[in-house]
């Protein structure tokens, strides 16, 4: 329903950018070695990963340059939401739903994508989700399944993380119908909240992705 807010656990499943077969270029880099193993990035990209999952928009240039496909099979069988580098992306219906909708201040930017040979460009296209929006709707004190992260201090707020939650649990008030259909909220971890608009056309395009939503209660 267009009047119902959507709390969505997918930034917890990990198995999403999991041997997708594909590695990356950030700029001014070298490309990453075509292995499943992972390696440690350099402290630009971590501190980028950290902004970007609070929500927190992006330069273009915090983001991969480019990626290339080294494991075909592996890369034909990834969703529509995936991984570049450690930030996420997004292609195909969920890319073209995602485009009718307010993402805030940051949006879709096209990438490429390369065959193996670093200059055979896919056709794609595909998008970075640079997310846009964050929110300060959620209420800790009604919500359940809630467990204390941390008191951050610069702003006086505490960080909340949820965990296996149902209908109902997540407490926002009514600002969470205001703005972007697509936001993360400030004071909860790792949370992707979706709009019922959003959320319904989602529905409607039979998306392929395991956004794992469940409805949030809208209190006073």
């Amino acid at each position: 329903m267009p009047d119902t807010v959507w709390v969505s656990s997918v930034m917890g499943d990990y198995t999403i950018g999991n041997r997708q077969g594909i590695r990356e270029k950030f700029y001014g880099g070298d490309w990453a070695p075509p292995t499943f193993r992972l390696g440690v990035e350099p402290d630009h990209v971590v501190v980028a990963h950290r902004r970007h999952t609070r929500g927190e928009t992006l330069e273009r240039t915090d983001f991969p340059e480019a990626m290339y496909v080294f494991a075909e099979n592996n890369w034909k069988r990834v969703g529509d939401l995936f991984c570049a580098g450690p930030f996420y992306a997004v292609k195909g219906r969920l890319a073209e739903v995602l485009k009718d909708f307010d993402l805030g201040k940051g949006g879709l930017i096209e990438f490429p994508i390369y065959a193996a040979d670093k200059t055979t460009r896919l056709p794609g296209p595909f998008y970075l989700l640079n997310f846009g929006a964050i929110k300060d709707s959620f209420v800790p004190g009604e919500s359940r399944r809630l467990h204390p992260e941390r008191t951050v201090e610069q702003n006086g707020y505490e960080l909340w993380a949820a965990y296996d939650i149902e209908d109902g649990d997540i407490a926002l008030t009514a600002a969470a119908f205001e703005g972007a259909d697509l936001w993360l909220e400030r004071k909860l971890q790792r949370t992707l909240f979706i709009s019922g608009r959003l959320h319904d056309a989602i529905i409607a395009a039979k998306v392929k992705v395991k956004f794992r939503s469940v409805r949030a209660r809208i209190v006073d």
